[in-house]
């Protein structure tokens, strides 16, 4: 049985609990694996008159492939309720029979292989349900196996009952503080995830001014110092187009500084970014139109992505691809260059974090990005 089989939809689940979870299905298989064997063992030997050894051989086997679909489960799915249910049954009706299992002698000395599985199945209980569940599983148990005992007239049944009821407080109260450490990992976890997401956008926005700021220093200012020094004359024709150049530069600014607007074409906006590429884009933009601000994200996400395409894929050409899943917005960056691995990336290389991934998180949506020998896939997505 490999680990791949663990717990197969707990993605789903907080990380600290999907691996408490995960251990808590190995242990319980395990305790119910060494449990059916020693019984097996147990059972063979302890067959004296006047149990039946053909009565007890049918039984042991039974509870062999009990146990063995059991692991498998446990295994695979985890300790589910129909799982550990089935457990509670099965350990109920041999605790009920215990009579025609063992001899007195061995039952009244309370370490028959019967008390250890109604043990085994009290604690598995306790480990895999809440308290509300947990505890009325492991009084049926115990009754059961009190039942049975008075029934055959072993005796010592109310000792064993008290023993059980120990063993039930000590599973429900072990496992109850150990859920509860797993919960406090899970939410320190998660406000270290929001804490992160928060400086990643922070850091996309800063990011946004200096380049604005570098952009009022290559235009605006490089014409006034040039102009203050006599570099050029105030009547200049070429002044007058770089100072309306310059006028244009700082509008586009302000326009990207402004608050969200309404909507705009989110193809026309993608269109834009790839003819002002450095490689050649290949384009297939469906069209769509998105909220003011979810398209700036959109379309400094891919320009960074296709910076990142001339500069390190090995490739002069790359793909853009705008599609509508079910009302989600997909936009799709490939290259066939020669690849990296994402999570090798320094983490002072700030585009692929806080350009690509932070930028499409500030507005709601997200990013995922996909590299091998063969290329590089850039996944942005948003949902209304």
């Amino acid at each position: 049985m490999t680990a791949g089989l663990l717990f197969r939809d707990t993605e789903s689940r907080t990380p600290a609990r999907a691996a408490l979870n995960r251990v808590i299905a190995v242990c319980g298989a395990v305790m119910r694996g060494a449990e059916a064997l020693l019984a097996a063992a147990a059972g063979l030997l302890g067959a004296l008159p006047p149990v039946s050894l053909a009565w007890l051989s049918s039984v042991l086997v039974c509870n062999l492939l009990w146990t063995s679909a059991f692991v498998w489960a446990a295994l695979r799915y985890g300790l589910r309720s129909w799982l550990v249910a089935g457990e509670i049954a099965v350990a109920c009706v041999l605790c009920l029979v215990q009579g025609r299992l063992l001899v007195p002698q061995v039952a009244m000395a309370g370490a028959s292989w019967v008390a250890v599985l109604a043990t085994m199945t009290i604690l598995i209980a306790a480990m895999a349900w809440r308290p509300h569940a947990a505890v009325p599983g492991g009084l049926a148990v115990a009754l059961a196996h009190l039942t049975g005992a008075q029934l055959a007239g072993f005796g010592g049944g109310v000792v064993t009952v008290g023993i059980h009821c120990v063993q039930i407080t000590a599973g429900v109260t072990l496992m109850t503080l150990l859920r509860r450490s797993a919960d406090l990992a899970d939410a320190l976890l998660a406000r270290s995830r929001e804490a992160a997401k928060a400086d990643a956008v922070q850091r996309a926005r800063r990011a946004d001014e200096r380049g604005q700021y570098s952009r009022v220093h290559d235009t605006v200012l490089n014409t006034l110092t040039t102009v203050g020094a006599g570099g050029v004359e105030r009547t200049s024709p070429t002044l007058r187009r770089q100072a309306a150049a310059d006028l244009r530069e700082l509008e586009r600014i302000a326009r990207d500084a402004a608050p969200p607007g309404g909507p705009a074409r989110l193809d026309e906006r993608l269109a834009a970014v790839a003819a002002g590429a450095a490689p050649r884009v290949e384009t297939d933009l469906a069209p769509r139109t998105v909220p003011g601000h979810v398209a700036d994200a959109f379309a400094g996400a891919c320009a960074e992505a296709l910076t990142n395409v001339a500069r390190h894929a090995g490739t002069d050409t790359a793909r853009l691809r705008l599609t509508d899943d079910a009302g989600r917005v997909l936009v799709e960056i490939t290259d066939t260059g020669h690849g990296f691995d994402p999570a090798t990336t320094p983490p002072d290389r700030y585009g692929l974090r806080g350009s690509i991934i932070a930028r499409m998180e500030s507005v709601g949506g997200g990013a995922r990005v996909e590299s091998s020998a063969d290329g590089t896939r850039v996944l942005l997505w948003w949902s209304p």
